[in-house]
């Protein structure tokens, strides 16, 4: 391994990881903001565009940074005090803790059709149920709560850097929701660090499969296992289309769909 790993990536690493990260950030922001930017700052431009030259006019910063720099800040800060201090009550919100394992989902649309109307069966017997359920298939997300700690497991103790990778991912996305946890929240904000948690269940069925030097009867048993688990969670989205996607189903199927008591 190298002598000096730290000496080394503050010499090597750091200036080019910086220079090809930051300016481009930076420069996408702004040109996203063209437009706001170069309308006009009389009142008649984009929304705060005339802080700088009403309210912020005497600011002590005025002499080093243009009105369109300072009302985008003033902007920028206005829409986080906003955000961190959002606390009005709402029937689906919910605490980052229950994210992971699909707590409290969002309903976005529910009614309750009677047999032969809007797709509901004729013999359904009773009303059936229509919603649109912002749930991610329960059995994969499960799944991923055992696979992101097998992914720590293996950066800790195995110095594996693409778990680390996948479990830096998982963090950026999901562990700064935790300093406003009284804030009005909701699961749908998860959907950042979904992609990496898919990965963590990516490397977990790689570690079930085995590891090619591994034998052919492991590499079997690994095989079929993975397999069957896929197969499942593939049965499970099946299962709980009709709440993705409004199908109306009767009553009956829909209360065995919620799983949870916080589902309903």
């Amino acid at each position: 391994g190298a002598h000096h790993p730290y000496r080394a990536v503050l010499r090597r690493d750091l200036g080019r990881a910086f220079l090809s990260t930051i300016p481009v950030a930076l420069a996408t922001y702004l040109l996203s903001w063209l437009g706001w930017i170069l309308s006009p700052s009389d009142g008649t431009g984009g929304y705060y565009r005339d802080w700088a030259a009403k309210d912020g006019a005497n600011s002590s910063w005025s002499w080093l940074f243009p009105d369109w720099w300072r009302s985008l800040w003033h902007y920028e800060t206005q829409v986080l005090e906003f955000h961190t201090h959002l606390t009005s009550p709402h029937t689906y919100q919910s605490n980052p803790w229950s994210w992971i394992v699909l707590g409290r989902p969002v309903s976005y649309f529910y009614e309750s059709p009677s047999a032969g109307s809007d797709g509901c069966p004729v013999d359904a017997g009773e009303k059936c149920a229509r919603e649109v359920l912002a749930l991610g298939t329960p059995l994969l997300w499960w799944v991923g709560c055992f696979a992101l700690l097998y992914v720590l497991w293996r950066w800790f103790f195995r110095r594996d850097w693409r778990a680390g990778a996948i479990a830096c991912g998982v963090a950026a996305g999901y562990l700064p929701w935790f300093m406003y946890q009284e804030r009005t929240i909701f699961l749908f904000y998860a959907v950042v660090f979904v992609p990496f948690l898919c990965l963590a269940v990516a490397m977990l069925l790689g570690a079930i499969i085995g590891r090619p030097g591994c034998t052919d009867t492991r590499r079997v048993a690994g095989a079929t296992g993975a397999g069957v688990l896929v197969l499942l969670i593939a049965w499970n989205f099946i299962y709980f289309w009709p709440l993705y996607t409004g199908t109306a189903i009767p009553m009956e199927e829909w209360r065995s769909r919620m799983w949870l008591d916080t589902w309903v």
